[in-house]
C-alpha cells in the first residue's frame, strides 16, 4: 500500500510498511518488486526494515 502525493518531491513521499503499517519516508524504505522482465512490474511492497521484509516473505 502506498499513498504517493503528486505535490511532493519523490524523496519526500511517505509510504507504509507492508507488514506493520508504520509510516516511513520513501528514501528509508526496503522495497520488494514483484514482476519480471516479460510482464513488467506488477506490485511494489515497501518495508520499514530488512527484518520486516524477510518476515513478510517467510525467509
Amino acid at each position: 500500500m502506498n499513498n504517493l502525493d503528486g505535490d511532493k518531491d519523490f524523496d519526500e513521499r511517505i509510504i507504509h510498511c507492508a507488514l506493520c503499517g508504520r509510516e516511513i519516508a520513501h528514501t528509508e524504505a526496503w522495497p520488494h518488486v514483484d514482476g519480471d522482465s516479460n510482464l513488467g512490474v506488477k506490485k511494489i511492497d515497501y518495508f520499514c526494515s530488512e527484518e520486516h521484509k524477510a518476515e513478510f516473505f517467510g525467509s
